[in-house]
């Protein structure tokens, strides 16, 4: 299970989502791009789900 939320991009919104990576990428692209406007890439979330763990 992986989390993200919008803080760890910096932004001040308590959107916050666990699940399999592929569900967290894909709802959190869904809501950085509905919510801020900004389209992030499946390999740019990875990289920062990757980080997290470490």
């Amino acid at each position: 299970m992986v989390k993200i939320s919008c803080n760890n991009y910096g932004f001040d919104c308590s959107f916050e989502i666990k699940g399999n990576t592929n569900e967290v990428i894909k709802k959190y692209q869904k809501h950085s791009s509905d919510e801020h406007g900004i389209e992030y890439s499946q390999e740019g979330l990875d990289q920062l789900l990757l980080r997290m763990k470490n």
